[in-house]
């Protein structure tokens, strides 16, 4: 099998962390990288809980720190969501590790790849997508170096922080803009798609059956979603997972092509991404949207690339 390069870009979180542990024991995917970006919680935190995960299970990609504020906004301004706990992984504690973050920046680590790989590097950015825009206005050349975006984010039809926008749009619209105009073949994988994507109690006990110190972990981050649902917040939605589900095999969602754009002034709809499902606009497609889900096959792909580290080496 030829492995296919890509960069996860990550703003690790619970189910960030969920779709990293399917991602490295996924057979298609050579990850080159891991990059960070601020986003379900500050970079400090999504920085650390990447490595100090990577690390933990025992590989030894590189983590490349990325941008710690938006584009052009100071800071995200949260309003107390703690749907993946003060430092982002839930009630998980990870072991600190002792090895250091790749000496290069989440842009510098993008644009480094993308020479090395020739053209057939693909993005998967699960969380906002400011480094890729400030990828792409560092590297002009970027564009036509990168083979194709999947990326979570966005809805064709309403939001989770807003009524119209998406958490990982809505934190940085800007950038979303950036990446919408830059030409590069995308792919949005949003709520129209992830909302259906939950993992039951069952699942978490399949999971927590494999015995693996992966599956383990994975599955008490699960146990936390579903305390989290139980006490009226969201469910064990695996947003993120299914967009690298996705990237790998795309029969798990059905797409249409449209062309899609970002609202960044509205005061009640900056982040939202608009959809455009009718012939009102001149501008040609750009983007694949994914609107239905086969959660049956989405289950049955989470399950299988967790239940290789059964049998994956480690490499530390």
């Amino acid at each position: 099998m030829i492995k296919r390069p890509v960069i996860i870009d990550c703003d690790t979180g619970t189910d960030d962390a969920i779709a990293l542990i399917a991602a490295l024991y996924s057979p298609e995917l050579d990850i080159r990288a891991f990059t960070t970006v601020v986003g379900n919680v500050a970079l400090k935190y999504t920085s650390r809980n990447t490595l100090n995960l990577v690390r933990h299970l025992g590989f030894d990609t590189k983590v490349a720190v990325g941008a710690p504020k938006p584009v052009l906004r100071e800071e995200i301004i949260y309003s107390g969501n703690k749907t993946h706990g003060d430092t982002g992984l839930g009630s998980l504690v990870l072991p600190e590790t002792d090895k250091p973050f790749y000496e290069k920046t989440a842009v510098e680590t993008i644009y480094e790849e993308a020479v090395t790989c020739g053209g057939e590097l693909e993005l998967i950015p699960i969380g906002p997508l400011t480094n890729i825009a400030l990828a792409v206005m560092a590297h002009p050349d970027l564009k036509e170096m990168i083979k194709q975006i999947v990326f979570m984010g966005g809805a064709k039809y309403g939001g989770n922080i807003t009524t119209t926008s998406e958490f990982n749009i809505w934190a940085d619209p800007e950038a979303a803009r950036i990446v919408f105009a830059s030409g590069i073949p995308l792919t949005m994988v949003g709520l129209d798609v992830t909302r259906k994507a939950a993992l039951s109690s069952q699942d978490t006990a399949e999971i927590r059956a494999m015995g693996t110190k992966d599956a383990v972990i994975v599955a008490d981050i699960l146990d936390f979603m579903l305390d989290r649902h139980a006490k009226g917040g969201e469910d064990a939605l695996m947003h993120d997972a299914l967009t690298v589900g996705v990237c790998i095999n795309p029969s798990l969602v059905k797409m249409t092509k449209y062309y899609v754009d970002c609202e960044c002034s509205g005061k009640y709809t900056s982040g939202h991404t608009m959809v455009a499902a009718t012939k009102l606009f001149r501008n040609e497609p750009n983007c694949f949207v994914a609107e239905e889900l086969d959660l049956t096959a989405f289950k049955a792909w989470i399950k299988g690339a967790i239940a290789n580290s059964a049998k994956k080496p480690r490499f530390l």
